[in-house]
């Protein structure tokens, strides 16, 4: 047996999970994503044969890891860092993974760890668990009711950066479409010209690069909960690595590099396994804030640029 490979009896009380969940089970926390990106890699077998990730085991089935379970260890997300509190709101830097609101499962939420560092917030701006940058918080109920109607008037609005894989014609545009709820899932939405809200997105061209480009997106009146992913999508182009909205989950070297031959022993990690979304700047009036890019956005990006630059 390799010095990496690990063996693991299924018992009784696992029975009927999927391969996943037993790892997690057995050797976790582990990141789902990098248990996926293992099985991929041909690195889970059971029973002696290569197994996906969903794969159901059953008591007695023997699960064979060839690579340490410490390389697939979930990270727990770190809190929010505030960007700029004044009498009126604060502003914090959410990280991608981090869930905003409280969750029936437990564990850290953005908006617990605001109430923790500041008192008396309310929040005004949300972001989805995988999307990154800023959150906005009134202090008490008189500046959240004036914060909300400035996000409505146009007075105060956030800016998004995506990454698509795209090549655009147009250099800016204003995506009009209705959005309702999917049939087939709670949070995502979908266009709906007959019955869904109205709501509008403004986008523009940041960087254009060969095969995909960088947009800066604003919806108009606040916005709405995944409105950016979902306008981006039916206007043709999805944010990189939305899977929800229809994109591949991972984005690999090997896809932009044609001679990518990865190191002997060690499978290929991918470069970013997130949605390439990241709320950049908060503007209202004179006040401008801006949460930095994530690391793994600024890998992405130095890699596109060196790989698939224009001219």
């Amino acid at each position: 047996m390799d010095e990496h490979e690990q063996q693991f009896e299924v018992s009784r009380q696992h029975k009927g999970l999927s391969l996943s969940d037993f790892l997690d089970a057995v050797a976790g926390p582990l990141d789902r994503k990098l248990v996926v990106s293992a099985a991929r890699s041909r690195q889970l077998l059971l029973n002696g044969e290569p197994a996906g990730a969903g794969a159901t085991v059953m008591p007695g089935d023997l699960v064979e890891v060839d690579l340490p379970t410490e390389s697939m260890a979930r990270t727990p997300p770190r809190a929010p860092s505030l960007l700029h509190q004044d009498d009126v709101l604060v502003v914090a830097d959410k990280p991608s993974g981090l869930a905003f609101g409280e969750s029936r499962h437990g564990g850290l939420s953005a908006i617990a760890a605001l109430k923790e560092q500041v008192t008396g917030v309310r929040p005004v701006h949300r972001l989805d668990k995988q999307t990154s940058g800023v959150v906005v918080a009134a202090l008490g109920s008189t500046n959240e009711r004036a914060l909300i109607e400035d996000f409505r008037a146009g007075r105060a609005h956030v800016e998004y950066l995506a990454v698509v894989r795209s090549t655009l014609r147009e250099t800016e545009g204003l995506i009009d479409v209705p959005l309702g709820k999917h049939k087939r899932s709670d949070s995502k939405l979908a266009a709906d010209p007959d019955h869904g809200d109205a709501c509008m997105t403004r986008w523009s061209v940041e960087e254009a690069l060969r095969g995909f480009t960088v947009v800066r997106v604003v919806p108009q009146g606040g916005g709405r909960s995944h409105q950016v992913r979902a306008h981006l999508a039916a206007a043709g182009m999805t944010a990189l690595c939305d899977r929800l909205y229809g994109e591949d989950d991972r984005m690999m070297l090997s896809q932009l590099k044609l001679d990518y031959r990865p190191k002997r022993g060690r499978p290929e990690r991918p470069i970013l396994a997130r949605p390439a979304l990241h709320a950049e700047r908060f503007v209202r009036g004179d006040l401008v804030v801006t949460s930095p890019l994530p690391d793994e956005l600024q890998v992405l990006l130095k890699q596109l640029r060196r790989l698939r630059p224009l001219t």
